[in-house]
């Protein structure tokens, strides 16, 4: 039951305001080993053991039905990266609804499998079972590595001056879940085949590891971030909330690729909003000299607000966006 003057949250990921009160708040005992705490817009913890710092992260797959156990690696692989740290030890949590068969827990298994040999990740511990009020399978990671860069990066490093790069194209993960799960809609709305099977191949990209532990190591990164529910703007918040900064983007420099636009616009979706794990966000002393990372803006001070520039004005974003994905998932009945 919900209490006396509070409203039933959305759908997504906490709002920061009911996240900071309500979660971050509770942080068990202080310990001195403790270098990265809980804090919104961070994408993992870190702790000193010995002479090394260890970066753990920890998220569930709830948005897809389809490749969770593949994801489930990947997503949490990418929070650990964006911090300098090489991913090497996952556990995993599957809870699948009743009625699931053992191939069901075979099929999410080997896909964890897959995914963790693909980057060099060893599966060490875990849980799985039917959860009886789980309508649809929900895969829960935690990975931790080592950090291989020289200092430890987060996503509260940007700083007023910095460059706003990202690499590949927005809506990544989000047009890769509607190709696989939503491919006959998609018939049904004039996109071919071809494109949405190529879109679903967007699985493949996933994996952000290498060129964050590359941007890491060259010292030029100040803060990195993977954006996933609100896509590239909602990472792009978060990142500059938590360096307590604005930034200035345009529209026309973000890659947009010829498939996210094509399934984007035939579900009345802003893919800048969509999810995007796959995408690395980073805030940098100056452009990379790769061809991975398009310029798309800069960091600026907190009081210029966050701003988006198109050809039709300026878009000032003042709360983290909602997911372009819920709303699909819930206009479709799913």
């Amino acid at each position: 039951m919900v209490g006396m003057g509070e409203e039933r949250l959305p759908v997504g990921k906490l709002p920061g305001d009911v996240l900071s009160r309500s979660v971050l708040r509770y942080r068990g005992r202080g310990r001195g080993d403790v270098i990265l705490w809980p804090k919104y817009g961070e994408d993992a913890g870190a702790v000193k053991l010995g002479g090394e710092t260890l970066v753990i992260a920890s998220d569930p797959i709830t948005g897809s039905k389809n490749l969770v156990g593949w994801l489930a690696v990947h997503i949490n692989a990418n929070d650990v990266a964006v911090c300098g740290a090489k991913p090497t030890w996952m556990s995993s949590c599957i809870l699948l609804p009743k009625g699931s068969k053992a191939e069901d827990f075979r099929n999410i298994a080997s896909q964890i499998d897959r995914a963790a040999r693909s980057i060099d990740v060893a599966v060490i511990t875990g849980h799985s079972e039917i959860a009886p009020h789980t309508s649809s399978p929900i895969v829960v990671g935690t990975m931790t590595g080592r950090l291989v860069s020289k200092r430890l990066i987060t996503s509260s490093g940007a700083k007023p001056g910095d460059y706003i790069v990202m690499s590949k194209t927005a809506g990544l993960e989000g047009t890769a879940i509607l190709s696989t799960d939503f491919s006959k809609i998609l018939e049904e709305k004039g996109i071919h085949p071809a494109t949405i099977k190529k879109a679903s191949r967007y699985y493949s990209k996933i994996s952000i590891v290498k060129e964050a532990l590359q941007l890491a190591k060259s010292g030029l990164a100040t803060a990195m971030h993977d954006p996933t529910e609100g896509g590239v703007i909602g990472g792009l918040y978060e990142l500059c909330s938590a360096s307590g900064c604005g930034f200035e983007i345009h529209v026309d420099k973000i890659p947009v690729s010829r498939e996210v636009r094509l399934i984007c616009d035939a579900l009345d979706i802003d893919p800048l909003r969509l999810i995007s794990s796959g995408v690395l966000l980073a805030s940098v002393r100056k452009p990379p000299k790769s061809r991975e990372f398009k310029l798309i803006g800069r960091v600026t001070k907190r009081k210029e607000g966050m701003r988006i520039i198109s050809k039709t004005g300026e878009t000032r974003i003042k709360n983290p966006p909602a997911d372009e994905l819920w709303r699909i998932l819930n206009l479709y009945g799913r």
